[in-house]
């Protein structure tokens, strides 16, 4: 994925995860992709000398 794909993924699970209704267990799975997804966006940044 672009670098600006995945900037956009993790504003939106940024959202998400401030809903009401979620779970705990949601919360916790929607966490971890989030991680996945800034790790990923931060070897991006780097990579390309993004500031």
């Amino acid at each position: 994925m672009k670098y600006k794909e995945l900037q956009i993924i993790k504003h939106s699970l940024q959202h998400y995860m401030n809903r009401p209704n979620a779970t705990d267990k949601e919360i916790e799975e929607e966490r971890r992709l989030l991680e996945k997804v800034t790790d990923k966006v931060d070897e991006l940044k780097e990579k390309y000398e993004i500031k």
